[in-house]
């Protein structure tokens, strides 16, 4: 597996605390506190320090609780006690995304504002152009995730502590111009200051990989609008973007060696003793069913006890404990180590929207070669080999079909990298087809997007019931987004 450039999390975090004082305000602003200013330390940060402090905290934001909660309801994961139990059941209340909606505002997109304000102040357009794509997919995780959200008065300071919500369909192109602006910038190369391995932890300042990972961010936009406008990636994909050539173009962050430093999943995990976050039979059973060479890289064999060295998920809802790890496996070595990447997009799933993108149009042979690359790029990524992904792909159950069941099933499975994401396909597309949990909070309805924070209720209620609404508990969660009407 491709790895990109690591870094000290907690190191990281520290420092650029004591660089910048933020107070996160529920209402999704920064608020300056009243104190006297320490001349033993610098009031501004570098650019090369906000870079590498927006990416780290996206990444562990995403590839913690937002891919544990995506990933439970669309069934990689089925926790048998505890908060990942409860985001099997559906029992997500507003509580449940405080932290996310607080680290996503707060934190990365602050980060990202104030690197492009000083970035376009100094003229190093490098920066401006990284910060406009992150911030382009940090709003399209969190609009993807609420609908309409804080935008356009989002980052407002003092001057706002009690931003307006924006709706998701004004929102969305105003993604793809970020996106745009973005990559002009990037490829501009103004500025004395440029990217480098130190502080751009997705590409080491590789200005061509920032464009393709763009142009593919743009491609995943456009396909999210499958339902109400089909047409629209389709005619993207056809103005011949660049786009990624090989896992080598892979985006996202490897975390450290160290505990200080380790993979998200692999803190909550592992480090922490709790180990309640179980995979879930649906995924491991399916994946036995093919024969997918996957499942040693994807989940740990259970360790001990009379299913020692095999491979079981927990049936999604089920309390059975598994404290002592003799009865359910766990995310393994691909997404699970201590110096586990995070992946934002891979060069697999941009074949498997290309796959997708081509069937809904019937073209088929163009579909079929971009699923069959998609597969071979995850397998081999993996650090499997081609013969692998050749034998897996010639399997009748495996080899594509010209459905899109077919394609979605694969993703679905490839998507464990991300599992939000293959909540957004399955919201989109109905595939795989689930079952919900005989044990759940929603009468056995899937949840379709999250509820508005505690927080945000609390401290921001008027612009929600000026927007989109108080939410209301267990109801809110069960209504689709403007792209999921």
């Amino acid at each position: 597996m491709k790895k990109n450039t690591t870094y000290n999390f907690l190191g990281m975090r520290a420092m650029a605390a004591c660089l910048m004082v933020l107070l996160i305000s529920v209402s999704s602003c920064k608020k300056g506190l009243n104190i006297n200013e320490d001349p033993n330390n610098p009031t501004e940060v570098p650019l090369r320090m906000v870079l590498p402090s927006a990416q780290v905290n996206l990444a562990y934001t995403l590839g913690g609780s937002i891919n544990r909660i995506g990933g439970s309801v669309i069934q990689h994961y089925a926790g048998h006690r505890t908060q990942p139990l409860d985001y099997a059941r559906f029992d997500l209340s507003p509580s449940t995304t405080d932290a996310i909606w607080s680290s996503m505002y707060a934190g990365v997109l602050q980060d990202l504002s104030d690197l492009s304000v000083k970035g376009t102040e100094s003229g190093d357009l490098v920066y401006v152009g990284m910060a406009k794509i992150l911030t382009a997919y940090t709003y399209s995780v969190l609009t993807d995730s609420y609908g309409d959200i804080p935008f356009s008065t989002a980052l407002g300071g003092v001057e706002n502590v009690n931003p307006s919500y924006d709706k998701q369909e004004a929102i969305y192109p105003q993604l793809i111009t970020l996106i745009t602006d973005g990559i002009a910038n990037v490829k501009s190369g103004a500025g004395s200051e440029k990217p480098g391995t130190v502080d751009d932890l997705m590409f080491g300042g590789d200005i061509a990989k920032w464009e393709k990972f763009g142009n593919a961010l743009k491609l995943r936009l456009y396909n999210h609008l499958s339902k109400i406008d089909p047409a629209a990636a389709l005619t993207f994909l056809n103005s011949n973007p660049v786009l990624m050539t090989s896992n080598a173009d892979n985006s996202g962050v490897t975390f450290g060696g160290s505990a200080s430093a380790a993979n998200p999943i692999h803190q909550f995990d592992q480090l922490s003793g709790r180990s309640d976050n179980a995979i879930a039979a649906t995924i491991i059973n399916r994946m036995k069913e093919l024969a997918d060479p996957r499942i040693p890289v994807f989940f740990n064999a259970i360790p001990s006890g009379g299913l020692a060295g095999q491979y079981v998920g927990n049936i999604p809802g089920s309390g059975n404990e598994d404290g002592d790890l003799t009865r359910y496996s766990r995310s393994g070595s691909a997404y699970a180590s201590i110096n586990s990447p995070v992946l934002f997009l891979s060069y697999a799933e941009q074949n498997f929207i290309i796959a997708e993108i081509q069937q809904r149009a019937g073209n088929t042979a163009a579909a079929g070669v971009a699923y069959n690359a998609a597969v071979s790029a995850d397998i081999t990524s993996l650090g499997l080999s081609a013969g692998d992904a050749s034998t897996y792909l010639a399997k009748p159950t495996v080899a594509y079909n010209n459905t899109l069941q077919r394609i979605m099933e694969q993703k679905w499975i490839t998507m464990f990298q991300g599992p939000y994401e293959a909540w957004v396909d399955w919201r989109r597309t109905g595939f795989p087809v689930l079952t919900a949990p005989t044990v759940n909070r929603t009468g056995g309805v899937f949840p379709r997007r999250f509820s508005y924070p505690q927080l945000e209720i609390n401290l921001n209620r008027q612009a929600l019931e000026n927007g989109p609404g108080v939410p209301v508990p267990y109801k809110t969660i069960l209504t689709g987004v403007w792209w999921d009407k």
